[in-house]
């Protein structure tokens, strides 16, 4: 099958169920929902840390499906280093076994590929178990593609040349010029950033807040892939709007 022209919204720690301002951090992935409607989305894709820890309530968990229901597009989570997946994995939890068929969760430690035949689309990711150096991001991505668009997600640490420390969970330049990725979809820094090597579009969406200039919207990334312009993905960052309203008050801790 040919592949299809699509359109993909990315973003990165929403950091749900915080302490700080858990109210925003509702909004905020509400307004990311917002968006995959208001920009004609084919998929959405969250690249770590949707959840800000392990011991937060069901309620937060339930709110988050919900959402996710309400995009109707196939939603790819990869657990990060605040919603790791271990034995004690939120992701485990009841409230995914009722979750719509349009979630999809990266489970696979060691790397797994989900293909989306509707979008001729093949996502690629690897769910972090443990967050140390040892934890290579990318370790096992693709390196030949199967005809489909191929796309990793990866959440870590992109390691500049100029980098002397070595990061937990590292990222380094040739993983991604070596990938036979058409794009990479990172999470980990609250910031956009463009880390694309070797020919290979690899970016940060940042988190819909941080990434944002004003306290009333969310930023996220939008990836247009177009079989005209096959090696060149259209990466840009789009605003939508926030809620003012308050959202409705969820027991954030699993003891509340």
């Amino acid at each position: 099958m040919p592949r299809r022209n699509i359109r993909i919204i990315h973003t990165s720690d929403t950091h749900l169920g915080d302490d700080w301002d858990p109210d925003a951090a509702q909004r905020a992935l509400s307004a990311v929902v917002d968006g995959v409607h208001l920009y004609h989305a084919d998929a959405l894709l969250i690249a770590g840390d949707v959840f800000d820890n392990a011991r937060i309530s069901d309620a937060v968990l339930e709110f988050f499906v919900s959402e996710m229901a309400r995009a109707v597009v196939p939603a790819v989570i990869l657990p990060g280093n605040h919603d790791l997946y271990d034995d004690a994995s939120l992701y485990l939890r009841a409230p995914f076994a009722g979750a719509s068929e349009n979630l999809h969760i990266i489970r696979g430690t060691h790397g797994e590929t989900l293909t989306l035949p509707e979008l001729t689309l093949d996502v690629w990711g690897r769910a972090m178990d443990s967050h140390t150096p040892a934890f290579r991001p990318l370790a096992g991505i693709p390196t030949e593609r199967n005809g489909n668009w191929l796309v990793g997600m990866a959440h870590g640490h992109f390691h500049f040349p100029d980098d002397t420390e070595e990061r937990s969970s590292p990222i380094h330049p040739h993983e991604i010029a070596e990938s036979a990725c058409d794009y990479i979809a990172l999470g980990h820094w609250e910031r956009f950033e463009d880390v694309s090597q070797g020919g290979v579009t690899a970016f940060y969406s940042g988190s819909p807040m941080g990434a944002s200039s004003a306290r009333d919207k969310i930023a996220v990334n939008v990836v247009d892939l177009d079989p005209m312009l096959a090696d060149c993905p259209n990466v840009y960052q789009v605003s939508v709007p926030m809620s003012t309203d308050v959202a409705t008050p969820l027991a954030i801790a699993a003891d509340d």
